[in-house]
């Protein structure tokens, strides 16, 4: 878990090279951690042998961020949101749905559960930060 804010920053690098919006980045920033948290916890179940794969597809304005963890998965066909969305656990995938534009849950030919996660990115505003966080 000492390494969730290592695929924030790549999307933090990325951003500023492409000159986007920083609230867009951040959104999907937060989508990814969480997608990434769910594989270790869940997946991996915190077994310190088995790692996650990140993968940053970028067709700007499009980025897409895939996750892979080696566990078996949920039935994400039959999900539903709990009733109870104030609890401490469990709203992960409300987070990820609300912060991206597309999100995906597969498993990968080689059998390891998968979420992809896309975001369209608008440019950064001339008036606001762009996605370095130095004014325009």
């Amino acid at each position: 878990m000492q390494y969730l804010g290592v695929p924030d920053a790549v999307l933090m690098e990325i951003g500023s090279d492409l000159g986007c919006c920083r609230r867009a980045l951040e959104d999907l920033g937060s989508a990814v951690i969480e997608a990434c948290t769910n594989a270790m916890e869940h997946g991996n179940r915190l077994e310190d042998d088995k790692d996650i794969e990140i993968i940053f597809e970028i067709d700007f304005p499009r980025i897409v961020v895939t996750v892979l963890d080696h566990g078996s998965g949920f039935d994400f066909k039959g999900w539903k949101p709990p009733d109870e969305l104030m609890r401490r656990r469990g709203r992960g995938i409300l987070i990820m749905r609300e912060f991206t534009d597309v999100m995906e849950f597969d498993h990968h030919q080689d059998g390891r559960f998968l979420i992809r996660l896309t975001k369209i990115l608008d440019p950064a505003p001339e008036d606001d930060d762009d996605a370095s966080g130095q004014p325009s």
